[in-house]
Parts: structure tokens; sequence; C-alpha cells
């Protein structure tokens, strides 16, 4: 059976005391003065135009909520946005971004930056409404995570694209989300030696990761640009994020469909799983990817073999080519569905599959290990769970 996962304290979680909350434009400025490049700005360029399925974001406007740096707004910019308005509650945040966009998009007039916060509905109503509406790893830091992802959808339009980077619960079960806000307390309790070393800590938690996965610490280092961090910046900015929320799929899943969206892309990263979410019925883009889904979904193949604790497996030999560890990093983008519905937990460690099921699964050389949403033996209703290869 799952551990019992640590329940927050709501004040907590929400970060009630002003005090202590982390100033991510002080970290972005420093990052931005040491590390700017254009591959990061390519990397981040990329990256989005793949999660969004697109070649460019031509003749689209586009919203990047709690811009940071400024780099994802300069990286739409550069995929041929015709509009981007960028803002933070930060005041150092804003600066950056300004910055960037003097520095590296020569004050671009299609490229607006501002100050204002998503909890402001009012602010949220008087903007325009925009083709895609962008937050990376932000609402979870506002202290009211829910008002801020339905204060984040206000500007949008019909057949727009929403695209959140959240903390996910599903992801944070070793250690669990309560002591994780217990740490990001301490963090910004501690004065500045006391913070280096809880870097270093948690870098040589990191190392010993990257050691099981047979790579060296600067090969751990080296790969944190997919954000477009280097690897001190996105430690401080984890350890300090304060205040803090995580959401699990499932809840993100059922947001979205209060307010007629689907979760049509997620990618499950270290940190954020990123969620695109659109509505089908408005977006012929997604209405499209939809129907090709549908038409590609094949039955997994039984019998599911029983393995460790909550984990079933059932054998994929002809993908074996396209498993996780043979598209590092993550590559596979095999999905798994329950009836209808995916089941959007992809990627996950055996561990976590093993010990906390509720639907993990991890597409692995020749199988698939996976966990039924409910507990039960999958042989006993084999039909529910189908595939699709490509999702």
């Amino acid at each position: 059976m799952s551990s019992a996962p640590v329940v927050e304290d709501p004040a907590e979680s929400k970060g009630l005391d002003e005090s202590l909350r982390f100033g991510f434009g002080r970290n972005w400025s420093e990052f931005i003065d040491q590390h700017f490049s254009e591959s990061r700005v390519d990397s981040s360029r990329e990256h989005l135009l793949t999660a969004l399925r697109l070649k460019s974001l031509a003749g689209l406007s586009f919203l990047d909520i709690g811009c940071g740096s400024g780099l994802h707004s300069l990286a739409a910019l550069r995929s041929g946005a015709a509009s981007v308005v960028s803002f933070d509650y930060d005041a150092n945040a804003v600066a950056t971004s300004l910055k960037v966009r003097e520095m590296a998009a020569a004050n671009d007039a299609r490229w607006s930056v501002e100050r204002g916060s998503v909890l402001d509905a009012a602010r949220m109503h008087a903007l325009p409404k925009f083709d895609i509406v962008y937050s990376w790893g932000v609402l979870h830091h506002t202290g009211e995570l829910w008002t801020a992802m339905d204060n984040a959808i206000i500007p949008r339009k019909p057949d727009s694209v929403v695209y959140l980077a959240l903390y996910s619960s599903d992801q944070y079960v070793e250690p669990p989300t309560g002591e994780w806000v217990k740490v990001k307390r301490e963090y910004n309790q501690r004065g500045a030696l006391g913070k280096r070393i809880m870097e270093w800590k948690h870098a040589l938690g990191l190392f010993r990761g990257g050691w099981r996965q047979k790579e060296w610490p600067w090969e751990v280092v080296r790969k944190y640009n997919t954000r477009g961090m280097d690897f001190w910046t996105d430690i401080k900015d984890w350890l300090g994020g304060w205040p803090i929320e995580f959401a699990s799929y499932a809840e993100v899943e059922a947001w979205g469909k209060r307010h007629g969206l689907t979760i049509v892309n997620a990618i499950l990263g270290e940190g954020c799983t990123e969620y695109i979410l659109a509505d089908p019925r408005h977006n012929q883009q997604w209405a499209a990817e939809e129907a090709r889904r549908l038409a590609s979904r094949k039955s997994l193949p039984t019998p599911f073999v029983q393995r460790d604790g909550l984990s079933w497996s059932a054998q994929l030999p002809e993908l074996v080519g396209q498993c996780d560890q043979c598209l590092p990093p993550r590559g596979s983008r095999l999905m798994l569905y329950d009836g209808d519905r995916p089941i959007g937990l992809t990627h996950f460690m055996h561990a976590h599959i093993v010990q906390y099921g509720n639907g993990r699964f991890a597409h692995w050389q020749d199988y698939v290990l996976f966990s039924t949403t409910d507990g039960r033996d999958p042989n006993a209703n084999a039909g529910r769970y189908s595939y699709i290869a490509d999702y």
C-alpha cells in the first residue's frame, strides 16, 4: 500500500508570513548578468514550440504571466509571435525583463513589459485576449494557487492554448510536499552562510541522484539549461521559492474541466510538470490532434504481469527503440489510457510506481511498467487499458 501523504498546514503552505517571500527577481537579475546567452534562448524557444506542437508562433499573441528573467518572452518573440505582453509582481524581475528586451530584442515594439499581479482580477479583465496564455513555475508561488489559475485564464480567447508549469504533488513524494514546505521556510529564515550550506546539501543530493544514473557531477550541472537557468541559480530558486503550493495531475485535470479545458499535452519534469490545456471544440489544431490519437489507440497487450508492490507490466517489444532510456531525457511519447482518459502520469521512477501507484507509469525497454488508478488487478477488466505510441 502507498504511504500516507504529509498534510500541509494551509496557512504555512500559502506563505502568509510575507517576511519570508523569496525575491525571485534578484535571483533572475544575477542570472542574466552572469549567464545570458543566445544558446539558452534557442533552447527555450525549441522547448516552447515542441510543447505546443507548433513550428512557429507567427500571427499569435502571447501573454507571459510572471515573466521572471524575460527569457521565455524573448523565446516567444523569436518564435514569431505577433505580440508579447509580459508582467511580474516582482519589480526586480520587471527590470530584468526590460533589460533583456533592450539588450536582445532592440526594444522591439511587439514586446511590452509591465508590473502587475495575477491575483488582481480587475487587471486581468482589463487585458486584451490572447492566443497563448503562459506561466512557467509562477502560480504556485502566489500564495493563492487556484485563484491565480482562475485569474490566469481570464484573458484567453475561446480557441486559445493555456501553458502552465506547476510543482507536482505526484512527483514530490520522497520527501513529500509537506517536508519541502518546511525546507523552504527554513531556507528563507537563515543567514547567508546557512543558505549556502543548504544549497550545497541540495546539490550533493542531485549529484547522488546523477551518480545512480551513471552521470558525473559536471554532467548533472551541464544539463541545467532546459529552463534557461544555470545549476546554482536553479537551486537558489528551488530552495528559496516561497510561498509554495503543489498540484496533482488529477487536480489540474479537474480544474481544466470546470473551465471547459482539456489537458492535451503534459511533460513531467524534475520539478515542474508542464500542462498544455485547450478546448478542442474551438481549437482546430488540438481537435485534429485528439482525432489522430483516437484513431491510433491500441489495446494494451495482455496478460498483465504483476511485479513488485502496486506495479504491473505489459510487453511492447515493437516499441523498444522508442522507450525512455533510448530517447533521453524521458524521450518516450507513449501515453497510457484508462478507458477514454489519458492517465498522464508518465516517466515515473520505478520505485514510485511500485510504492505509490495511482496511475503512474513508465515506458522502459520492451515493456510499460504501470499502476492502476484504483489499485486493482488490471486483468479483471483488461479492455479498459489502451495506449498511444506517439502521444
